[in-house]
């Protein structure tokens, strides 16, 4: 082999691996939600029953989820991503998400989001709804908040350790 062709061969090396050197490292984040009656008045009480937990990765600008849901008092019918001004505030659907037609069941979906609703997850804005046929308004509902330590009944949480990225400085 040639000096030449030996030369021109380490440059096409050292380009490609250049090129694979420079590529941007993939950033995953997790988040979870915990999935309960949404907010209701007496009259709907009987209708609105159940609960659910979803493990939700974030890659780049992907969000892949999936859940479970049990104890509905009639089956799921729709679920959605929705899109709200701050946790506990109900806000509009954006994403529609996979679904089983049971009172217990299976919650996925993988969707690419856009940079509003990229900038709402950061702040704790999106959250998964999940219809029932009896409550075609939101049965459950869970926001998406950063992976947490989740502590059983009756143990006292302290410090931010749900939203550790909005807790407030003191000093």
């Amino acid at each position: 082999m040639s000096r030449q062709r030996l030369n021109t061969i380490i440059a096409v090396t050292a380009l490609v691996c250049g090129a694979f050197a420079a590529e941007k490292p993939t950033a995953t984040k997790k988040y979870q939600a915990y999935l309960s009656p949404m907010p209701h008045h007496d009259v709907m009480h009987p209708l609105i029953k159940g609960k659910g937990n979803t493990v939700v990765t974030l890659t780049d600008d992907t969000v892949s989820l999936n859940g479970t849901f049990a104890g509905l008092a009639s089956p799921a019918t729709k679920a959605h991503l929705c899109v709200s001004m701050a946790a506990g505030i109900p806000g509009k659907p954006v994403i529609d998400l996979v679904v089983q037609p049971r009172v217990e069941g299976n919650v996925t979906g993988t969707v690419k989001l856009d940079k509003d609703q990229a900038m709402a997850l950061q702040k704790g804005q999106l959250y998964i709804q999940i219809d029932s046929e009896k409550a075609p308004g939101g049965n459950l509902w869970g926001w998406l908040l950063p992976e947490h330590e989740t502590v059983g009944p009756d143990v006292p949480q302290k410090g931010p350790w749900f939203l550790p990225e909005f807790a407030v400085k003191t000093r």
